[in-house]
């Protein structure tokens, strides 16, 4: 599937892909980048000067931000889920007879 077909769908309701799980493997997949790159230059600067010189206390922000981020993304799909199975649009319909 195209990348353009896909965010269309995302768009577009009752498409059957769900832009709450997109944004959470995003936000995940962006946010276990970032903290490695955290890692590998705090792993760099120690490597190279043996110290940390970095204000880690501005790290612990950054590392409190992304945490946040993870946190914003899981209560969205979870809050989401939720409702969805009490929407009367979801319930199956009996077509038996």
């Amino acid at each position: 599937m195209r990348l353009t077909t896909y965010l269309t769908k995302l768009i577009q309701t009752n498409s059957g892909a769900s832009s709450k799980a997109f944004f959470l493997v995003s936000v995940t997949i962006i946010g276990c980048a970032l903290l490695l790159v955290l890692g590998f230059v705090l792993l760099y600067e120690v490597m190279t000067t043996n110290t940390i010189h970095t204000d880690l206390m501005g790290i612990a922000a950054v590392i409190g931000a992304i945490g946040s981020l993870f946190a914003t993304a899981g209560i969205t799909k979870a809050f989401g889920e939720r409702n969805e199975t009490a929407s009367p649009s979801n319930k199956p319909t009996n077509t038996e007879e």
